[in-house]
């Protein structure tokens, strides 16, 4: 097995330490097991999910297409590094290929994967564009997120605010009409 990460540890310690306060209840029995499972599922180490995002882009092809292509929602599950609350967020990757593509369904696990630690969704949302200009090289990359954060919904403030996240590469960047475009062709998929 692995070896966890100190932040693992420091999750496990603050849910294990709760669950004793309710162990009195049948309800709560097994928790440990819950626990590990979820904790293997959502807190992958650094180095396997470098390992699975360079798995991912042993998928790419050569081709001449040098249109905007646009994938999601993909939908991801994180956990906010603050309050180790859930947030669920619905992830919009589009690109423009550089005499390559990958493979379809590739976007999708790099946007799952890239979500598989506590993390802030401003740097999940610059590391999925990161991820894909430095493995694919494309002309250029926009990340559209929206994430809906259970550290507001279910403390604090009470509410089910959506938060919006963009990290814009390449020509996505510097050409207002490649901009424009990937926002337009995000809407319809929101």
């Amino acid at each position: 097995m692995e070896k966890r990460t100190e932040l693992w540890g420091q999750i496990e310690q603050f849910y294990t330490e709760r669950y004793k306060g309710w162990s009195g209840s049948k309800q709560f029995e097994g928790t440990a097991a819950r626990l590990e499972r979820t904790m293997e599922e959502m807190c992958w180490i650094p180095s396997r999910i470098g390992d699975e995002l360079r798995k991912c882009f042993k998928s790419v092809y050569p081709d001449k297409y040098d249109e905007m292509l646009v994938t999601g929602p993909t939908s991801v599950w994180t956990l906010c590094p603050h309050h180790l609350v859930p947030v669920g967020m619905k992830v919009n990757i589009g690109y423009i290929p550089n005499g390559q593509v990958l493979g379809l369904s590739k976007f999708s696990r790099v946007a799952i994967i890239s979500g598989r630690r506590p993390i802030m969704q401003e740097q999940y949302t610059r590391d999925v564009a990161d991820t894909i200009m430095a493995h694919l090289n494309p002309q250029g990359v926009g990340v559209y997120v929206v994430g809906h954060h259970g550290c507001m919904g279910c403390r604090g403030v009470n509410q089910n605010i959506s938060v919006s996240t963009t990290t814009l590469r390449g020509n996505f960047k510097d050409e207002p009409s490649v901009k424009e475009e990937f926002y337009r062709m995000v809407e319809g998929n929101i």
